[in-house]
């Protein structure tokens, strides 16, 4: 398995991460060129003579004695080598199949968050205690877990609960494709190995304790909660929305609701996280998206939702458990509906906390007027049936083969279901909107809609997660409602881990010790707590906008964004190639005729460019067909917090193109550390919402508009690297510069090379100052 497809796999696991159902974390921590990863171990025999097309072959290979014994033997000689890089879950995998019991109790102690290990602490507790007793592991299981149920308290039920909610079925659909990549290897590298030591592991341990713990977790909560999941809420244009309530048992007073709206229509994880609310002391509160669970209606996903929402929002608000009060919070899917919901403003609505919120148009499926392929099938689902359709990420490679043939033979982007084979008229009906047009300006506020939005809000995101779509959120509300009490808190995570409690690494950097300090979901009720009781905010949320400078190990708060993005220095584009045939990135102003010259095929399918990178940190700069511009070595470290902005002044042979540029640290031994990617529509950056071609071989000021925003301590002795080019790879759609809608475009269109001109007074504004500590 290669590094790629490992995390083509990540990206899918954050998709069923954003529902709540733990599944298979990424288990590795991202190779960097490291020797250790060319140290080559036979791949076990077992699982090389073992046929593995079905998912019983691959549960027949998992029962096999013969298999956990060679892993186990695999396990012993990478012991032996000590890997410098592991993930939590890998080194207690490792030392869990090797029956090393204090290892695996001692890493797991360790750890900042040793609940989320809970399953490996109570497999091992049980192996010790079960020699030492003369009894059945699973007998001891059932003693130890009876135990703590004891005296648990109802938000520690919860997190053990959250560990033990692990899909055994879907854990089995991922080592069945394990098995068959892995399969293909007559040796693994070490990283390799790990990965199917500790994914192997990590199953069976959950094999072993869930059947047991899970219906006496049940049972537990059964006594401390009513569970209300039958409820319909009729809208005003006569809808059904299905819901469901949680209160604590026997609770008679009148309380706040914290609610989520959610297409991810699962019952047992909307449950979970009601029942998470009514521990904080709130009435849990979970709503589907029209069409959803038990709604008779048709699905309609982000059209409806602001409405539908605000409906719920009334009817919660006049039950005899509620005391008036509406909270909402929820991440990704579940952010968007705040907002859409916000941009009615019922008045029983006091604070939303969106998280890693989606914008369609500002993120998925579409980033600043450019369609994206990643994540095409989450459509089918969402709307396949009324649950969600689990089998749709199963087959990585089909939709990745899919978004190959796309881009290799030019077909339009619209026939992208065609080569697929399933109809999608959902996304055939989104791409009839390239523009931001009243079909999003309907579902979202949009300009004069954020000054009415006057409640407190609290948005978490994370650099390598959806922060374009939350920046978009927080400077939309400021710039409209200058007295917007909005708190922006952002830092070193995914889609996933913004959404929950971090990992030690993200790809393969491993994060400062003060980013994992923190945990979502507390810190969610602690600002409900905050807006609606007056109580403390919480400690992280010092200022408007708070972020964890990457590198420092410190937290940092200040009082605006926009300050932090108009700090810095402005670079121009130098026009010379040094002996690397780098170009400067200089702070001196440059000849407004001077230009640099790039020349793309858009018929040429072998390279692409741009195209989206899964590693953080790589041993040298690799970017074979963009134009490289580099700063001078910093003699001093410097701060680097907010997004690029600024304008690229150019001249083309074509109507339009797709910009796209990579941003970097590039250290001074050559390593190289990614901060930002960023695609834009030439044609849509001064409008969103109206396209203006350009003229062919005019110079035209295009601003950059969206950019991501990172932070990080630059040290003295690095550089920060700019890779100019256009967007054209397996990721998004290939814009040919016609001037036709993009979605229409084929290989038959692209003409003569796309010729480009780069003029050296192009402004890039680098947010950047001195580091003081």
């Amino acid at each position: 398995m290669t590094f790629s497809k490992h995390s083509l796999w990540v990206s899918i696991v954050i998709k069923y991460y954003i529902l709540g159902i733990i599944l298979f974390m990424p288990m590795i921590a991202s190779a960097q060129d490291n020797p250790e990863q060319f140290h080559k171990f036979a791949t076990p025999k077992a699982l090389l003579e073992h046929k593995v097309q079905s998912k019983q072959q691959a549960i027949d290979l998992l029962q096999s004695n013969e298999f956990k014994q060679q892993l186990r033997a695999l396990a012993l000689k990478i012991d032996a080598t000590h890997p410098s890089e592991l993930t939590a879950q890998e080194g207690i995998s490792l030392s869990s199949i090797l029956a090393q019991h204090n290892k695996t109790t001692k890493l797991i102690e360790e750890q900042k968050y040793p609940i989320n290990f809970y399953h490996h602490s109570l497999y091992t507790q049980a192996q010790q205690t079960s020699v030492s007793s003369n009894t059945t592991l699973e007998q001891q299981i059932a003693k130890i877990f009876t135990h703590l149920m004891l005296s648990i308290s109802d938000e520690q039920l919860y997190k053990t609960s959250s560990t033990m909610g692990w899909s055994l079925s879907m854990g089995q659909d991922y080592m069945l494709d394990l098995f068959k990549n892995y399969q293909q290897n007559d040796t693994l590298n070490i990283y390799q190995a790990i990965d199917l030591i500790s994914n192997y592991q990590l199953y069976k341990t959950y094999q072993s304790v869930l059947p047991i713990v899970v219906p006496m977790i049940a049972a537990e909560e059964n006594k401390r909660y009513v569970v209300d999941t039958d409820v319909l809420i009729k809208t005003p244009d006569g809808a059904s929305i299905s819901a469901l309530v949680v209160r604590k048992r026997g609770d008679t007073q009148k309380r706040a609701s914290a609610m989520q709206f959610t297409i991810y229509a699962d019952e047992k994880w909307e449950i979970k996280q009601a029942m998470h609310a009514a521990a904080h002391g709130y009435v849990g509160v979970s709503a589907n998206t029209r069409g959803k669970a038990k709604s008779p209606d048709k699905i309609i996903p982000w059209e409806r939702d602001g409405e539908d929402a605000t409906a719920v929002i009334d009817w919660v608000s006049k039950q005899p458990w509620s005391d008036g009060n509406v909270v909402m919070y929820g991440g990704s899917y579940l952010g968007f509906t705040q907002w859409a919901a916000a941009k009615h403003m019922h008045p029983a609505l006091k604070t939303i906390v969106p998280i890693e919120a989606a914008h369609p148009f500002v993120g998925l499926p579409v980033e600043n007027n450019i369609f994206i392929t990643p994540n095409y099938q989450w459509v089918f689902h969402v709307t396949n049936n009324k649950t969600m359709d689990h089998s749709v990420y199963n087959d990585w490679q089909h939709w990745q083969k899919t978004y190959d043939e796309l881009f290799e033979t030019g077909r339009a982007f619209k026939d992208i279901d065609k080569i697929e084979g399933t109809p999608n008229p959902w996304f055939q009906k989104w791409l009839s909107h390239p523009s931001y047009d009243s079909y999003y300006q309907n579902m979202l506020p949009y300009q004069q809609d954020f000054k009415n939005i006057n409640i407190p809000v609290l948005s978490i995101t994370g650099y390598f997660g959806a922060s374009i779509s939350a920046a978009y959120f927080f400077n939309q509300h400021n710039q409209y409602n200058p007295n917007a009490d909005h708190a922006l808190l952002i830092g070193p995570y995914n889609h996933g881990t913004a959404q929950g409690i971090p990992r030690t690494y993200h790809s393969n950097y491993k994060l400062d010790e003060v980013a994992l300090q923190k945990d979502t979901q507390e810190i969610t009720f602690e600002w409900f707590d905050h807006v609606l009781f007056n109580k403390p905010k919480p400690k992280l949320i010092k200022e408007k906008v708070n972020y964890q400078l990457m590198d420092s190990n410190t937290w940092q708060h200040k009082p605006s964004l926009t300050e932090l993005n108009q700090q810095g220095v402005t670079y121009y584009l130098g026009a010379k190639q040094d002996n690397n045939k780098h170009y400067a990135l200089t702070t001196q102003p440059q000849n407004a005729t001077d230009y640099i010259s790039q020349r793309v095929d858009m018929s040429d399918r072998q390279a692409q460019h741009n195209a989206q990178e899964w590693q953080v940190i790589k041993k040298q700069l690799d970017e074979p067909n963009g134009l490289v511009f580099v700063t001078e070595k910093f003699q001093r470290s410097q701060e680097l917090t907010g997004a690029i902005t600024g304008h690229f002044a150019l001249a083309i042979n074509k109507k339009d193109l797709d910009i796209g540029f990579k941003f970097y640290e590039l250290k001074e031994n050559g390593e190289t550390f990614a901060l930002s990617r960023y695609i834009s529509r030439a044609s849509y950056a001064g409008d969103m919402s109206q396209r203006q071609l350009l003229t062919a071989n005019q110079k035209t000021i295009i601003p950059i508009v969206n950019s991501t925003m990172t932070s990080k301590l630059i040290k003295k002795g690095s550089r920060l690297v700019i890779v100019l080019n256009v967007n054209k790879n397996t990721g998004a759609q290939v814009n040919m510069g016609t001037g036709k809608d993009v979605s229409d475009e084929t290989i038959a269109d692209a003409g003569e090379p796309l010729e480009i001109k780069w003029f050296s007074d192009s402004e890039i504004h680098i947010p950047l100052k001195p580091w003081k500590m």
